[in-house]
């Protein structure tokens, strides 16, 4: 089949990736308009469309992709990625077959953008890779495919993100072998058991304090290594942020929530029930530093808000 791929983060690029590398042609690549990213604002290609300009696929990165539409309805079928926009009818229905997405849960569970990061900050075990038929709804359509995949207590969102990247390879490859043979096999999600993982607020990126310290070392694996759990100290301008952390092993030792002991190279950190020990931390307009490092020259004393 030749299709058209919309995408723009590292998890749509792994995709991408797969796709170019199968029995299927992929005729038209679409991403986000390049954003100016770090210190110097420089403007950097989002990951996929730096692969597909290292693949010498055919780019376009307009600011919406309805501006397209016409280009997609050359393609048999659409394939969406964590693209970042919210596609129209003109756009759902340009590819002959329709379009198809890559979604990193078990829907119809975790409907929305930040599936991957709510899922771990949840708590949860297992999730998964559906593959749907996109509809007007938000990650309603009817599902083609799904993997399961196991969350180990100590994996990272970005972690997760690759896994379920490389099992939605997998999948959206099978379900268009499954479209191009006639094959295809579509089942209605229960809508009754529907939730939501809408987008990440800044409130949300916040370590509160007085939470379960195993809320709060779920949040900061969530959030790494790209996002960053952040904090806030009185006596610093900016935010404290926390790239890795684990409970803590001191059973009998007790801290007010956001309180800070720090001892034998250990920076401990008190929470609502329990203690959690801050292994790789980065200071306000400073390099991430693995905690021994920073405590060898720097002092972190009284507590965090929150």
């Amino acid at each position: 089949m030749k299709v058209a791929f919309a995408g723009t983060p590292d998890f749509a690029a792994t995709v991408l990736r797969a796709l170019a590398a199968s029995d299927h042609e992929v005729g038209l690549v679409i991403s986000q308009p390049d954003a100016r990213r770090g210190r110097g604002r420089k403007t950097r290609p989002t990951p996929v469309a730096r692969l597909a300009l290292d693949f010498e696929l055919p780019l376009r990165q307009p600011a919406r992709i309805s501006e397209v539409s016409g280009e997609i309805s050359d393609h048999d079928a659409l394939v969406v990625a964590a693209y970042g926009q919210v596609l129209r009818p003109d756009t759902l229905y340009a590819g002959k077959e329709g379009a198809w997405n890559v979604h990193a849960s078990l829907l119809p569970k975790y409907r929305g953008a930040a599936p991957v990061e709510r899922a771990i900050m949840n708590g949860e075990r297992q999730t998964g890779v559906t593959i749907i038929r996109m509809d007007e709804g938000l990650d309603t359509g009817p599902m083609a495919s799904q993997r399961t995949a196991e969350i180990p207590p100590d994996m990272t969102g970005g972690e997760l993100a690759e896994l379920l990247a490389r099992l939605g390879a997998e999948a959206v490859i099978e379900v268009l072998d499954q479209i191009e043979t006639g094959r295809i096999n579509l089942t209605e999600q229960d809508s009754l058991n529907a939730t939501y993982a809408p987008k990440l607020s800044d409130e949300d990126l916040v370590i509160g304090w007085d939470r379960d310290v195993v809320e709060v070392a779920n949040l900061v694996r969530a959030l790494s290594p790209h996002i960053g759990a952040r904090t806030f100290h009185p006596e610093l301008e900016g935010p404290v942020k926390i790239w890795r952390a684990r409970i803590s092993d001191r059973e009998t030792l007790v801290l007010e929530a956001g309180a800070i002991r720090t001892e034998n190279g250990r920076l401990l950190v008190g929470c609502g029930a329990g203690v959690l020990e801050v292994l790789e931390l980065q200071m306000p307009g400073a390099q991430r530093l693995a905690t021994q490092d920073f405590l060898r020259g720097n002092a972190l004393r009284g507590a965090f808000d929150g």
